[in-house]
């Protein structure tokens, strides 16, 4: 399993999930809404792109590959959708207002959106859908995000959450893109990953399917966008109301989407370079340059909230000799960060100190305390906590033996990268004389051993959301084992900082504790942050009007395709 097949656990924290190669038989397109076809400002265009991998449960809540968020970024919409610069602008919902005390929010939604069957899109279907996710039996990542919010159809287009305590970012999870009540009122939660609406699915998105099989999915352009009345970035804080603004028509002329599915890497980018399909993504580093070696191709590079960190089991029981600031300091002050970046993601990327990227408009330098690389501050750092080196290594306080540390990471073929970074950080370590060991495993076994808390230290691939809201990553509440906090941090400070960025909505107060937590965490180094990961989309130059954003997910590479044009197929 490569990195494509992540997904995040309450669009936070890492889940790899373990997913086949689903076949599908072939499939006829849905019935056709009855509303005309999107008019395109040029003639209509086939986009070939090649996907590494295969559909298995196409629904927002099911959805377990790549391609199956992919697929469900094209065919469903949400309340609200991402827009340029991190902002959120409206989609289904045409207006919002907040209360002054951040615990109701109300949508009123489109009148003229539809399913691919004719059916109107309601609140109805709004509340169904957050009902699903709220389910007790519901199992999937999305879950643990609406805990306790309570969803109400006011209208057939009028919807209100109320939620048990603030959230300041609770409007970028009104993104959850919709199910349909209609058709799937009567499926248990339980039976939806399996059920014949995940393989032949009918969304309200800007594509429908119109053929699919186990070599390739066909997508063409639909009447959901709109001819007009699209609507424009706007925001609201508490108290306040927000209103869609109309904007012209999507400029773009890519009227079919052809997602061509392949095995693995080296495949999809031979098809690539022999000009059969216009792009491919989501490729570890040399295949990327592999790829970009296609004559006229070009790179769109996508900030990502990808972060690949340390973590320390800090469970003080099983694993005191994390305790000490110093001796966390000394092992991160021991990697070589940038090496990394360079090395490992061919300098695709940026350095990490604090679980929030640096291009992030919540990310405050002056609040970070970096720690540089040196390895004699790494020694420094170890000996204040301690330890003691000799010839044949280190030996904590206390003990009669040398110290040797488990360094867990999954396999290659699981996770390629965070590998290649685990190989790495060994490297290393070992050049500072700690006894280190690299143990590798399958995903099933790696992310129960995370889970169960059986680990000395691991290599991590967090899928972190845009919101800078990482209390999941931290609260001592999750440190229990199958808690998202993995390191089993127990900080009673800590918690009221994160929660203080959990619940406060007013911006400026918001960014005063986001900026608490920055110091809190980089001061006393709870994590060894490594590196966050671009996303690489490789495109031809028959492919314009790609605009790179960033994005938690590389499905939100189509947060513009509307406006993608293709030279014509003549």
């Amino acid at each position: 399993m490569k990195r494509r097949d992540r997904f995040a656990v309450a669009a936070l924290v890492l889940m790899l999930a373990i997913v086949g190669a689903a076949m599908f038989v072939p499939v006829s397109a849905p019935q056709a809404s009855p509303t005309p076809e999107l008019p395109t400002a040029a003639p209509a265009v086939t986009y070939r792109e090649g996907v590494v991998g295969h559909p298995s449960s196409i629904t927002p809540l099911t959805a377990s590959t790549q391609v199956d968020r992919d697929l469900v970024a094209l065919l469903f919409r949400g309340l609200l959708r991402a827009g340029p610069n991190g902002t959120l602008v409206p989609d289904l919902a045409r207006s919002w207002a907040v209360s002054p005390d951040g615990l109701t929010y109300t949508f009123n939604m489109r009148t003229d959106a539809r399913w691919e069957d004719g059916q109107p899109v309601t609140a109805a279907d709004v509340v169904f859908t957050v009902d699903l996710a709220e389910d007790p039996d519901y199992d999937g990542p999305l879950g643990g995000s609406w805990q306790g919010i309570k969803a109400t159809a006011v209208g057939s287009n009028v919807v209100r959450f109320t939620l048990p305590t603030p959230l300041g970012g609770f409007l970028r999870q009104t993104l959850l893109p919709i199910l349909p009540e209609h058709l799937l009122g009567q499926t248990d939660v339980t039976d939806l990953a399996t059920s014949d609406f995940s393989g032949q699915p009918i969304g309200d998105g800007p594509y429908r399917i119109a053929e699919m099989d186990d070599t390739h999915v066909l997508l063409t352009r639909t009447a959901a966008v709109a001819a007009a009345g699209d609507s424009a970035a706007t925001g609201a804080t508490a108290g306040a109301t927000a209103t869609a603004g109309a904007t012209a028509a999507p400029q773009g002329n890519v009227d079919s989407i052809d997602l061509v599915f392949f095995d693995d890497e080296a495949s999809a980018i031979a098809s690539f370079k022999a000009g059969n399909v216009d792009a491919v993504g989501d490729l570890t580093p040399d295949f990327t340059d592999a790829a970009a070696a296609r004559a006229g191709a070009r790179v769109a590079r996508y900030p990502s909230a990808s972060m690949y960190s340390v973590v320390l089991n800090q469970r003080a029981a099983a694993h005191p000799e994390f305790g000490k600031l110093s001796a966390r300091q000394g092992l991160l002050a021991g990697i070589d960060r940038s090496k990394i970046l360079t090395t490992v993601l061919h300098g695709l990327g940026t350095v990490a100190d604090v679980p929030l990227p640096s291009w992030s408009p919540s990310y405050d330098p002056a609040a970070v305390s970096a720690t540089a690389y040196s390895t004699s501050a790494a020694e420094a750092d170890l000996v204040a906590a301690g330890w003691v080196r000799d010839q044949s290594g280190w030996t904590l306080p206390n003990a009669k033996s040398h110290y040797a540390i488990k360094l867990m990471s999954p396999n290659e073929t699981a996770n390629p990268i965070a590998y290649n970074i685990a190989v790495e950080v060994e490297t290393e370590w070992s050049g500072l004389g700690i006894n280190v060991t690299l143990q590798t495993f399958d995903a099933a076994d790696y992310t129960q051993n995370l889970s169960s808390g059986t680990f000395d230290a691991a290599v991590v691939d967090y899928q972190l959301g845009l919101d800078p809201d990482v209390s999941p990553l931290l609260l001592s509440s999750q440190a229990a084992p199958a808690g998202s906090n993995l390191s089993g941090v127990t900080d009673a400070s800590l918690d009221q900082l994160l929660t203080a960025v959990r619940t406060t909505s007013d911006p400026a107060t918001r960014q005063a504790a986001i900026s608490a937590v920055e110091k809190y965490v980089s001061t006393n180094v709870l994590m060894l942050p490594i590196c966050f990961a671009d996303y690489e989309f490789v495109v031809s130059d028959r492919v314009q009007g790609v605009s790179t954003d960033e994005i938690s997910d590389p499905s939100g590479r189509y947060w513009d395709v509307l406006d993608w044009r293709l030279a014509s197929d003549g």
